[in-house]
């Protein structure tokens, strides 16, 4: 089954210029990104992700750059899946998906 996620991700200072638009067009290029943006404030990126072959090959894609410093993920739930369960448990989830990976 597929999964939708919004990907915030922050890449290593010392990336000039020209280096950050390689990234960009890398992850564009990426079949699982539906789009990415750069943005201003606490990440750099936003890439919102929809694909069939699992969270963990594509964040290990991502955090093998060698410009990725951090991804922050964000899986979008439908609004019944959010309701029947504990924001908290989520969290959880979530923060334990980020650990192992």
């Amino acid at each position: 089954m597929g999964f939708r996620a919004y990907l915030l991700i922050d890449v290593h200072d010392d990336n000039d210029r020209e280096e950050f638009v390689r990234a960009m067009r890398t992850l564009e290029e990426d079949h699982a990104i539906e789009f990415v943006d750069t943005v201003i404030g606490s990440c750099d990126m936003v890439a919102m992700v929809e694909a069939s072959d699992g969270l963990d090959a594509v964040l290990s894609r991502i955090r093998a750059y060698q410009w990725t410093k951090q991804v922050e993920v964000l899986r979008v739930v439908s609004i019944y899946e959010r309701r029947s369960v504990k924001p908290n448990f989520l969290r959880s989830i979530v923060s334990n998906r980020l650990k192992t990976g």
